[in-house]
């Protein structure tokens, strides 16, 4: 009899486990459908092409930010001929904000989506196409960079209109790091009222992981910072400042 008992009990805790299995899938199935936006299969060609266009444009925006220190266009800031930002200057502290580096990309991906897009010129002959790229949105999350569009796309064709406007995407760079690193390197010089700590800078890039280069010019020295652990298309990131 208590022989019976226990497998009856078996049976009972694998039917739960089941139930409770199936209830998870179809759980997380409609978490997924909810994060994913739901796209028409005849439009579906342009809302990859728009979202193709945002990657490219994305990560060239990071490439030119990471060469100039963390802007698109250096405007008032001191620099090197326009091109390298000086991060330390006559013992200031300039190392820009996260917040300054969203904008940037976010400057970047505004002016140069374009040139990707190209109104679309590939899909002209199926569909009166009407856009207009409201608003570029960057956040530098632990998880990476987050470049979202308030896009609003029509497409008219036969008599009917679909819209889209939810572009988004994720490149797994962390430039928080970047920029904290370069944060502790400025910091250090201007601690140092004669020169600066060369062994400290090099402790600073041994305890993040990373490889700074220095390159002396004229008054000035640049700074380029490699870090193997962040990677885009494959290639080791570079950040590159300078200091006077």
């Amino acid at each position: 009899m208590k022989q019976k008992r226990g497998q009856v009990t078996i049976f009972v805790i694998i039917a739960i486990l089941i139930v409770a299995g199936i209830f998870l899938f179809f759980y997380v199935q409609n978490k997924t459908s909810s994060l994913t936006p739901t796209i028409p299969k005849d439009v579906q060609p342009v809302y990859n092409f728009v979202q193709d266009c945002l990657e490219e444009t994305g990560k060239n925006a990071l490439i030119r930010v990471g060469e100039q220190g963390g802007y698109f266009i250096i405007f008032d800031e001191p620099s090197m001929e326009g091109r390298i930002p000086y991060y330390v200057y006559e013992g200031t502290n300039l190392v820009p904000t996260k917040e300054k580096v969203e904008a940037q990309i976010s400057g970047f991906v505004k002016q140069e989506l374009s040139y990707c897009i190209l109104n679309f010129k590939d899909f002209q002959k199926q569909y009166n196409i009407s856009h207009n790229l409201r608003r570029v949105e960057t956040k530098l999350v632990n998880s990476g960079v987050s470049i979202s569009l308030d896009y609003p796309i029509t497409l008219n064709k036969d008599n009917s209109a679909i819209s889209l406007d939810d572009f988004k995407i994720l490149l797994p760079l962390d430039l928080n790091k970047e920029i904290l690193v370069s944060r502790d390197i400025a910091e250090n010089i201007i601690s140092e009222k004669e020169g600066f700590c060369i062994s400290c800078i090099y402790d600073i890039a041994k305890n993040n992981n990373v490889q700074v280069d220095m390159l002396d010019y004229g008054e000035s020295t640049i700074f380029s910072i490699t870090d193997d652990s962040n990677k885009l298309n494959n290639q080791s990131y570079k950040w590159s400042f300078a200091i006077k």
